[in-house]
């Protein structure tokens, strides 16, 4: 093997700010398509369930399945914010960020 020759991982490789921001994207791009998909889940779900199964009709049938698609966005809007909260830091050259310690 040529000695001249990189490995393919050296040779591709993103600074650790492009990985950071990446990953900050995708992740808000992956809850944004939950926030869009899961209420819309939970309100016809509920609906159909209290129709369905409990012989609920008309007004009550609604407000349930509005509470179940309101549950469902705070919900997913505490994931994220958990998840943002306790994501890792890095400093410029890329190494984690240790947590300040109180003495």
């Amino acid at each position: 093997m040529d000695e001249d020759v990189a490995a393919p991982n050296e040779v591709f490789s993103l600074p650790a700010h492009t990985k950071q921001a990446t990953k900050a994207i995708m992740l808000l791009l992956f809850f944004s398509f939950l926030m869009f998909t899961l209420p819309f889940g939970a309100y016809y779900g509920t609906k159909y369930c209290l129709e369905e199964y409990w012989h609920m009709s008309g007004y009550s049938t609604v407000v349930w399945s509005v509470l179940a698609a309101v549950v469902t966005v705070n919900f997913i809007i505490l994931v994220y914010a958990y998840i943002a909260y306790h994501e890792q830091e890095y400093d410029d050259e890329g190494n984690p960020i240790e947590e300040l310690k109180q003495d």
